[in-house]
């Protein structure tokens, strides 16, 4: 809706400074202003900062087919194909349209006079920049953001809680992977929501929001390598009582500023247990013994992901998403 209200708003803004201006074929800003606003700010500034570049290839291109060949539909015609191959491989496909319709009033007015270029120029600045300057605003999306990350680690801490009740159960006849689909649906809504933030602001640290969901998306990954090892445990071992306390630990101290130092050494240490303990004595237990380390490695990767991703921070990014005004209680 907010979108649509830009484009009307800004349409009837372009021509009226348009017509105040006095220049010929006023609605063609309207229009410019209408192609213009895109779907976020950076899309936005991109396609106009395109649309001049390509101006000036279609003014030496207008100038060079309409002095030799004169100011007829065939003209325009060559015009057009020399221009679209031209705009191919300068990656100014997008402005093609725009520029053309400017094409056609040299036509139309059978000259290209220095006046009547500046009045093609003038309406694609007033269009394009009408355009560019209503879609520099846009509602922030932080708290959306914040919103989907506070569901998220929610959904992570249920599955981390569930993984360290099931692993001390014989019984996982219940126990299903459908924890997951929410866990994903979230991770997508996240990215996203990311993106759009990024591509809406002018600052390095809006990246911050895009790493964030690439480690919760990884360490689901993760997650589900080890719901596959529990569920694949025949026998209870002693041992299975430090791993699901590790887990639930996991799960109690979870959050978006921790950065699993504290976690991963007591891993380390909760392993040292584990070997410090009597072998095993049955094929069995043999065999879940070896699972329990490997889910003791996947856990250490887990909370490794999470430490590298605090480690790459900037203080930029810490001050704005710890500290600052978006990272609100959080």
């Amino acid at each position: 809706m907010l979108k649509l209200v830009k484009i009307a708003v800004g349409s009837v803004i372009s021509i009226f400074l348009a017509d105040m201006m006095g220049l010929s074929y006023s609605t063609s800003a309207g229009i410019i202003t209408l192609l213009t606003i895109q779907d976020t700010s950076r899309e936005t500034i991109a396609i106009s900062a395109k649309r001049i570049g390509a101006f000036l290839v279609a003014t030496v291109l207008s100038y060079v087919v309409f002095r030799f060949f004169g100011y007829h539909v065939f003209s325009y015609g060559a015009f057009l194909f020399l221009f679209i191959a031209c705009c191919g491989p300068l990656r100014l496909g997008s402005a093609v349209s725009t520029n053309t319709v400017l094409a056609t009033h040299y036509m139309l007015e059978q000259n290209m006079t220095p006046a009547q270029i500046g009045n093609e120029a003038l309406l694609l600045l007033i269009g394009a920049g009408i355009g560019t300057i209503l879609n520099l605003y846009m509602p922030g999306k932080g708290k959306e953001i914040r919103m989907t990350q506070y569901r998220l680690e929610e959904d992570l801490r249920a599955v981390l809680l569930r993984m360290s009740e099931y692993i001390g159960k014989e019984d996982r006849s219940d126990y299903t992977g459908s924890c997951f689909d929410k866990l994903q649906a979230d991770i997508n809504a996240g990215k996203k929501q990311a993106f759009a933030y990024m591509n809406n602001t002018f600052f390095q640290e809006s990246k911050y929001f895009i790493d964030y969901m690439n480690m919760r998306e990884q360490q689901t990954v993760v997650l589900r390598d080890i719901y596959k090892k529990i569920m694949s445990m025949r026998t209870v071992l002693p041992q299975t009582g430090q791993v699901a306390e590790l887990l639930r630990e996991t799960a109690v101290t979870f959050g978006e500023s921790n950065n699993a130092r504290d976690l991963l050494a007591r891993r380390e240490e909760a392993l040292r247990r584990m070997q410090d303990s009597e072998l095993p004595v049955t094929r069995q237990e043999f065999e879940d013994r070896a699972v329990l380390y490997g889910i003791m490695t996947d856990l250490s990767y887990f909370l490794q992901l999470k430490k590298e991703f605090v480690d790459s921070l900037t203080k930029e990014q810490i001050l704005k998403y710890w500290d600052g005004e978006e990272s609100g209680e959080r």
